[in-house]
């Protein structure tokens, strides 16, 4: 009887990136690794992994290879005991981890997490990251929105969101003009309290291959701003 194939090294290593992100391009795989292997020897022991069952791979985009952990892979990780990735939310796991790495790659956010590493009861955020603005920390939910969601079940999620003590704003963030001033509507119908809980943002950037979180358009508390207006720390600046 074939023993089955266990992890180890750089390909332990591999299965431990992918539980801590979810789902990652073969190029940002070989930027993560800590084996500074070569993209070929990357390419070859992921293709090992696949064909033990334990990550499974999906062309997006431009024919750019994505790969992720099957339920077989997800044993062997102490980062993620969630789920296996379906073709339903593929896409908005990638852009969840690229709008989560474009935050912490900024000096005014300093932690952040993937939605399977927060344990928040009743608030299921995509993400999180904790931001420094004044010489004050404070907790950002993200909430990645490509698809529509009725107006009960958003107003319901602002409302929790506002009353929430884990997070001190949440985030949504969309590439749709249409969604943006829906949701940007139904925020306007919530009470104060809630309103200055909510951050909005129109990023046309937005995608699998893609992002320019800077230029996005943002809504907070009534007014229209930009991202730097919003987030950024001229304490932070000061000290450059």
């Amino acid at each position: 009887m074939a023993m089955d194939f266990v992890p180890y090294g750089a390909y332990e290593d591999i299965i431990n990136i992918l539980g801590k992100w979810k789902v990652m391009d073969i190029k940002s795989l070989s930027d993560l690794n800590n084996y500074d292997l070569k993209y070929l020897n990357l390419c070859k022991k992921v293709r090992k992994l696949e064909a033990h069952g334990l990550i499974k791979s999906v062309l997006l985009g431009k024919k750019s290879k994505h790969v992720f952990l099957t339920n077989k892979g997800l044993t062997y990780t102490p980062y993620d005991h969630t789920y296996e990735i379906s073709d339903e939310n593929i896409t908005h796991d990638i852009i969840v981890g690229k709008v989560l790495k474009e935050l912490i790659a900024m000096p005014q956010f300093i932690d952040g997490r993937m939605f399977h590493e927060i344990a928040v009861e009743h608030l299921l955020p995509d993400a999180q990251v904790v931001g420094v603005k004044n010489k004050e920390t404070y907790k950002l939910a993200v909430e990645v929105e490509l698809t529509q969601k009725s107006q009960s079940r958003v107003k319901e999620k602002y409302r929790r969101f506002g009353r929430d003590n884990n997070f001190n704003y949440a985030f949504f963030i969309t590439n749709k003009e249409t969604l943006f001033k829906a949701y940007k509507r139904y925020l306007l119908e919530m009470n104060s309290a809630t309103q200055e809980a909510i951050i909005l943002m129109l990023n046309k950037s937005l995608s699998v291959s893609n992002l320019e979180i800077e230029k996005g358009q943002c809504f907070y508390n009534g007014i229209e701003t930009s991202f730097d207006g919003l987030f950024s720390d001229k304490n932070n600046q000061d000290d450059e």
